[in-house]
């Protein structure tokens, strides 16, 4: 491995119109390639409009998106994520049958100086690494913890056959592997993948002068509590049954605390999740469906506590908001983000009800000064290692290296 762990911050704003000026002087650009564009559907929808926007405030480099998905999607999309943007219909059979789409995606890839493909398994990774490579650009491949040995094992048979025959021999043959965690460097090595791997984080950052009155307007019920707060999909790999089972366990001592379970819904996990709630006789949980934008981050000012006890992620864009915001973390180590537990800004814990329940339990304990210190590491650490600006400036240097350009200083290589 090699790199020095040098960071810096750098202010998006102040940097974009330098963006402008160079990107006309030097006219680089890597195309970002993901299947979705609206939070809905998960982190990279989120993770990635933000890197392209940080990349091109760092740099030279356009950082134009290639979304295939439908249109509908854009008016999620916040408007300080937006940027050139082309969609592709999703549809694997219409790229099989239609030369017009595949001829149009040939052409903005030409245009492009390299390739980022975020996410494996769907149409856009296997469309845009084959095309890629007609046209003679590298490419990079950001898996996403989709490699991730729980995620595997989900249609496993399917997935086996498909990596065999397509996703594996695309991975193979890409310029560079992004990972988010040294964890991210096993699942690819594990598929027998002798790429040169670039561990390069999700960043973030919190707006200024955030106040949970926004939130707290929305549900004046829960004035006066506590809020332990959960953000993210309703999905089976989040462990949302170990959280409700190890609240009901903690909650019943003391009454100034309430769970607040935010989140889509795009497995219908509510009702199975609504009945365990009513069977643990909890009255202390709220169900408040997706926020977004301004409702979402006045409910992490409002939070006391943040909680993803999953049992595999990527590296979690809700936890690194939370603890841009100074709000205490509990997650589960499937979470891939250790400096969480190395900084004290948080509990890093196996997915069970036990020691989820002893965190609950410890937090529960501690004053507000306390909880203040742990929340002001949380936002250190954040504006040191997982600022968008420091991720974006990373993502820059991996870009010129693989344009021939220095090995990056501040990207460790594997």
């Amino acid at each position: 491995m090699s790199g020095s762990n040098t960071y810096s911050v750098i202010d998006l704003s102040a940097l974009a119109p330098v963006y402008a000026l160079g990107q006309r002087r030097r006219g680089t650009c890597w195309l970002q390639v993901l299947s979705h564009l609206s939070p809905q559907y998960g982190g990279i929808a989120t993770s990635v409009p933000r890197l392209a926007r940080a990349t091109e405030a760092a740099s030279f480099h356009a950082c134009p998106i290639a979304g295939f998905c439908d249109r509908g999607e854009l008016t999620d999309l916040p408007e300080d994520q937006r940027g050139e943007m082309t969609l592709f219909p999703p549809n694997r059979m219409r790229w099989m049958l239609d030369t017009n789409l595949r001829r149009n995606l040939k052409q903005t890839i030409q245009a492009a100086t390299g390739v980022h493909i975020h996410g494996v398994w769907e149409t856009h990774s296997m469309i845009a690494a084959g095309i890629a490579r007609d046209c003679k650009r590298p490419y990079i491949i950001s898996a996403h913890g989709m490699l991730e040995q729980w995620a595997i094992r989900s249609k496993r048979l399917k997935k086996a056959l498909y990596a065999a025959l397509v996703e594996v021999r695309g991975m193979r043959r890409a310029a560079c592997l992004r990972a988010l965690s040294l964890d991210e460097v096993s699942d690819y090595r594990r598929l027998g993948l002798t790429n040169p791997i670039a561990i390069i984080p999700n960043g973030t950052y919190a707006p200024p002068d955030t106040t949970p009155r926004l939130f707290r307007d929305a549900f004046p019920a829960l004035a006066g509590k506590r809020i332990v707060l959960f953000l993210g999909r309703l999905h089976p790999k989040k462990g949302l049954p170990l959280l409700l089972q190890a609240w009901a366990r903690v909650s019943r001592k003391t009454d100034d605390v309430h769970l607040v379970i935010a989140g889509p819904d795009p497995e219908n996990m509510w009702p199975t999740l609504e009945k365990l709630t009513d069977s643990l006789a909890q009255s202390s949980v709220t169900f408040v469906g997706m926020l977004s934008g301004e409702l979402k981050w006045s409910a992490l000012a409002a939070a006391s506590l943040f909680v993803l006890p999953s049992y595999s992620e990527g590296f979690s864009i809700a936890v690194l908001e939370a603890l841009a915001m100074g709000v205490p973390t509990i997650v589960s180590k499937q979470c891939h983000i250790p400096e969480v537990a190395i900084h004290d800004c948080g509990w890093v814990i196996e997915p069970a009800v036990p020691p989820l329940e002893q965190a609950l339990a410890d937090f529960l304990t501690f004053s507000q000064d306390e909880a203040n210190l742990i929340g002001k590491r949380g936002r250190d650490l954040v504006r040191t290692r997982f600022h968008a600006s420091v991720v974006g400036s990373q993502m820059a240097q991996l870009y010129e290296w693989l344009q021939g350009g220095n090995r990056p200083g501040a990207v460790e290589i594997v």
